[in-house]
């Protein structure tokens, strides 16, 4: 919401996000606040509680991503009036990606915005494959035992009714992201391979409109 003010008629853009389902994003909330001891919303008390008492506490999150992109924060009642905004921000100012697809995703991310290699193309594929196949900034913690939530049991059904505008949300961006394929249909796959420099070979190659070899890499 906030950067709303980056946008102007004359300087327009596009956000782009990487979006999970509302339900496996709350699980994972759940056990991040548990470990989080550097977030304000760390809450230790919570590992001996089930996903059942987390989803009927006031601890719980509400509709997170409607909130987000409405900017209604708090105990301020939702509507099918903010549920169409978000949407229709979604629509309007989103390039969006699903962590369920995420090499499409970041294929398309590296499409549309034309971001191709410049510091070492070879060493930059080999980073890009393996955060794709391993990730990063996983939540996870040694000995941390993790409950799931199945779909129609009854923790399921408890953290959906926390979060009934935002799988509405969620099922709209599915359909988004089929349609926004359209955006990047005549670019070729691999862009990011085409026209690379290496600032930190030698010599060195810079693209025309020059670039900035980040000081971390050329130590």
């Amino acid at each position: 919401y906030e950067a709303n003010e980056l946008f102007t008629p004359t300087a327009k853009g596009r956000l782009f996000s990487v979006f999970r389902h509302p339900i496996d994003r709350a699980v994972s909330m759940f056990y991040y606040v548990q470990i989080a001891d550097w977030e304000p919303t760390y809450a230790p008390e919570l590992k001996g509680w089930t996903l059942e008492q987390y989803a009927e506490s006031d601890e719980v999150e509400n509709n997170w991503l409607t909130r987000a992109l409405t900017n209604k924060q708090g105990d301020v009642d939702l509507t099918e009036d903010d549920l169409n905004l978000a949407m229709q921000i979604l629509n309007r100012k989103f390039l969006v990606g699903l962590m369920t697809e995420m090499e499409t995703t970041v294929e398309r991310f590296e499409k549309l915005f034309r971001w191709t290699y410049h510091v070492n193309p070879p060493n930059q594929e080999k980073c890009r494959e393996n955060i794709m196949m391993s990730g990063s900034n996983q939540n996870t913690s040694v000995g941390q035992k993790r409950e799931k939530a199945e779909e129609g049991s009854n923790a399921w059904n408890l953290l959906a009714m926390q979060n009934q505008y935002d799988l509405q949300i969620f099922a709209f961006i599915e359909n988004l992201f089929k349609q926004q394929a359209e955006f990047v249909k005549d670019i070729p796959d691999g862009f990011r391979n085409i026209d690379t420099t290496c600032c930190k070979c030698s010599p060195a190659t810079f693209p025309p409109e020059g670039f900035t070899c980040p000081m971390a890499i050329m130590n």
